[in-house]
């Protein structure tokens, strides 16, 4: 394929967004358009983005006019379309008999997405595998029922953590408290953060599962690529060093060694292989160190806020859509094993983040071979302000370790 021929178009504004571009542009040398509604960090002056920005509280309808006269914009090119947000990919579900006229939706059928995104569907398959998961129930906020919600809390040991079982209409919420992940210390708290739900109009599900113990350094990720084949084109997971705090993001993770881990591949694999998905998937696990069995906590039907890292290990994203929904043509599988460290966060606070000694040693080891690798830090995108905004965003991430993760946790949390 001839660079000029493919024109990715992206909806979103985060990290994962920048990254994906900055994967498109590595891979073939082409800039990507980038859909939002008002200007972000991540995004703004970029060599390699092109924004167009639909204003605040923008509808379906103002996204939808966007997309087509981008679609009008580049006649000859290959438009390939790419979220990565529950939300996002929610919409490109609503739409997409109207978005397949003019695009490339690099995603499997709406039932195997909805199945894979459905976190009560996959605990069903993850049992049937015999994969480890957290044990989980249900609770709804509306209608208001204390005495249900105490009875279904009573079925775990707390401390328990809660999460929406729909992310991309949580998502959207805005209220006081609102948080991606809860930890409840007991019913009583549970009650509480309910009630603020329930307040804010959310009726939707909310999953209660057992608490998994261990600081940041517990957590692993695993990025997959599944293609039309049903063959991985893309595997990576990674050690997570550090996680961010800030009540919005939790579960996001800051800094990764690449750790190439062949049995949690293989479980995602399996997973994939059983609902036949295709695509993007990015999974979180977390080692329990009470028995070093590695749990699955989530697993997600699109690339991830820090799918970077698996490019850090030698892997692309790009080139694993677009061998499939572009070219239609068998990739090897690409493996990340390039030994590296993701980092969004300075990694010199690793020393006080990471207290396996050994740990500590190995991810120094790495980084005195290569530093780390920040994803905005691109050398074909330099820029003063996007330098002065990188260093300012670091700047305030170490605020909000300060804020909310002064110190390693043994639940992370």
């Amino acid at each position: 394929m001839r660079p000029t021929a493919l024109c990715p178009v992206l909806l979103g504004t985060d990290l994962g967004i920048y990254a994906m571009a900055r994967s498109f542009h590595e891979a073939y040398g082409v800039h990507s358009v980038v859909v939002s509604e008002q200007p972000r960090g991540p995004i703004n002056d970029s060599a390699i983005v092109q924004n167009i920005f639909t204003g605040a509280d923008a509808t379906d309808e103002d996204t939808l006019s966007a997309l087509d006269r981008i679609a009008a914009d580049h006649p000859d090119e290959v438009r390939v379309l790419v979220v990565n947000s529950d939300h996002q990919l929610a919409f490109v579900m609503r739409h997409r008999a109207r978005l397949e006229a003019q695009y490339v939706l690099p995603f499997a059928a709406e039932e195997v997405v909805n199945r894979l995104a459905d976190k009560r569907a996959m605990n069903a398959v993850l049992a049937e595998l015999a994969i480890p998961a957290p044990r989980t129930v249900e609770v709804t906020a509306l209608p208001r029922d204390e005495q249900a919600w105490r009875d279904a809390c009573a079925e775990l040991s707390f401390p328990i953590v809660m999460k929406p079982f729909a992310g991309a209409e949580f998502e959207e919420l805005h209220f006081t408290g609102r948080r991606k992940v809860y930890q409840l210390s007991d019913a009583d708290a549970l009650v509480t953060e309910l009630d603020r739900i329930a307040a804010a109009g959310y009726g939707g599900t909310m999953l209660l599962q057992e608490l998994i113990p261990g600081d940041d350094t517990a957590n692993r990720v695993v990025n997959c690529y599944r293609d039309s084949r049903g063959e991985l084109t893309m595997a990576a997971s990674g050690h997570v060093l550090l996680a961010m705090h800030q009540p919005t993001f939790i579960g996001n993770s800051a800094v990764i060694m690449v750790d190439y881990d062949a049995a949690l591949i293989d479980a995602v694999r399996r997973v994939l292989d059983a609902v036949n998905y295709r695509g993007f998937a990015s999974v979180d696990f977390k080692v329990d160190p009470r028995d070093g069995i590695a749990r699955l906590l989530d697993i997600n039907p699109r690339p991830g806020r820090s799918h970077y890292y698996a490019n850090v290990g030698g892997a692309s994203t790009a080139r694993s859509l677009v061998a499939d929904f572009v070219l239609d043509e068998a990739l090897p599988t690409q493996e990340a094993r390039a030994p590296g460290v993701y980092a969004y966060i300075p990694p010199f606070v690793l020393r006080r983040y990471v207290r396996d000694a050994d740990l500590y040693r190995r991810a120094r080891d790495v980084l005195r071979r290569r530093k780390a690798v920040h994803p905005l830090d691109y050398a074909a995108d330099r820029n003063p302000r996007r330098w002065l905004y990188r260093i300012l965003a670091q700047v305030n991430q170490l605020r909000a370790l300060r804020t909310y993760y002064p110190r390693p946790t043994d639940s992370g949390f």
